[in-house]
C-alpha cells in the first residue's frame, strides 16, 4: 500500500479530510520517539537510530557530521516503519580526526501532519575510544504551524484506461522557509486510476510543496504527464492530473499521399492531441547514502 493510501487507511477518508477543510492545528502529544543507540561512537563504528511511531507513517532521518560535507557530511535514511511502527536505520560512521558532534534531525509524516525531533551524538577519532556510551532519547512533536492536507486525482481522455503511478518529492517549509526536502522511496509511490477516486495528501505546513512525477502511463495514454507541483495553501484543495489519448496511426499511400482507405480529399486533415497537465494549489525517500 502506498504512503498516501496508508495514511488514508489509518484514519478513514472522512476523518482525514474533515474539519477546517482538511487543516490541522492541534495534535496529540509525542507522535513519535526515537533512540540513538550510542551517545558516543568511535570512528568507523556502526551507529543505529530507531524510530517508534506508527506503521501508517513515513520516516526521514538526517545526520549532519560537523555541520559540513566533510567525512561523509549529511547522510539520510528514509523509509516506512514495519507493522509494529518501528523504523531502524544503521550505517557506518565516517572517521574524524578530532571529537566531532553529529546533529540528528528526524521528520515523521503522519495523518496529523509532520512531526519533528532533534538530538546529537559524539564521534571520537581513531585511538580515542568512547567510554561506555549511553543511548540518546529523542521525543518528537508537531511544530506550532498550520498543517493542511488535500487530495489528488487522475482524469483521462476516453479510450485511456488503467492506472498511472507517480513518484513524489516533498519540500517541507515553515513560514515559507525551506526546512528539508524528502524524495519518497519507491514503496511510497502513488497509484491513481483513470477517472477514479481521489487519493488523500499528507498534511503539511502551509507553503510546503509536493512534486509528482509520472513514472507509469495508463493504457492508451499519449505521453507522461508533466510534473505536477502542489503548493499547500491554507485550505485543502483537489489537484487533477490529466492524461491524453495517443493520436490514431494513419498509413499514407506513397502514390497518392492519401490515407489508406480514405476518400480522395484535396487537403486531408489530422487532429493532433496535446498533453494537458492541471496543477492545483496547496509532501520524501532513498535509503541512506
Amino acid at each position: 500500500m502506498n504512503l498516501f493510501k496508508r495514511l488514508l487507511a489509518a484514519s478513514g477518508a472522512a476523518a482525514l479530510l474533515a474539519g477546517l477543510g482538511g487543516a490541522t492545528q492541534a495534535f496529540a502529544a509525542n507522535p513519535f520517539t526515537a533512540q540513538i543507540a550510542l551517545g558516543c561512537v568511535d570512528s568507523n563504528q556502526n551507529q543505529t537510530i530507531t524510530v517508534t511511531a506508527t506503521s501508517q507513517a513515513l520516516v526521514h532521518i538526517e545526520v549532519t557530521v560537523g555541520g559540513s560535507t566533510v567525512n561523509g557530511g549529511t547522510q539520510n535514511g528514509t523509509g516506512v516503519p514495519n507493522s509494529s511502527g518501528v523504523f531502524t536505520d544503521t550505517w557506518k560512521v565516517a572517521a574524524v580526526t578530532t571529537a566531532t558532534t553529529a546533529q540528528v534531525r528526524i521528520y515523521v509524516f503522519t495523518i496529523d501532519g509532520v512531526a519533528f525531533g532533534t538530538g546529537t551524538f559524539q564521534i571520537n577519532p581513531v585511538g580515542s575510544p568512547c567510554p561506555s556510551p549511553s543511548p540518546v532519547t529523542i521525543t518528537g512533536s508537531f511544530p506550532e504551524v498550520l498543517q493542511v492536507g488535500g487530495d489528488v486525482k487522475k482524469t483521462c481522455d476516453a479510450g485511456v484506461t488503467g492506472n498511472a503511478t507517480f513518484s513524489a518529492m516533498i519540500q517541507v517549509k515553515a513560514d515559507g522557509v525551506p526546512v528539508t526536502t524528502v524524495t519518497l522511496p519507491a514503496e511510497a509511490n502513488l497509484t491513481l486510476a483513470c477517472n477514479g477516486e481521489a487519493a488523500p495528501l499528507p498534511k503539511l505546513p502551509v507553503t510546503s510543496v509536493i512534486t509528482f512525477h509520472e513514472v507509469t502511463l495508463p493504457t492508451g495514454a499519449a505521453a507522461l504527464a508533466a510534473d505536477t507541483k502542489i503548493t499547500i495553501g491554507t485550505t485543502a484543495a483537489t489537484t487533477t492530473i490529466h492524461n491524453t489519448k495517443k493520436p490514431a496511426v494513419v498509413v499514407v499511400l506513397p502514390a497518392t499521399g492519401q490515407p489508406a482507405g480514405a476518400p480522395s480529399l484535396p487537403w486531408p486533415a489530422l487532429a493532433l492531441l496535446g498533453l494537458v497537465a492541471i496543477a492545483g494549489a496547496g509532501l520524501v525517500l532513498r535509503r541512506r547514502s
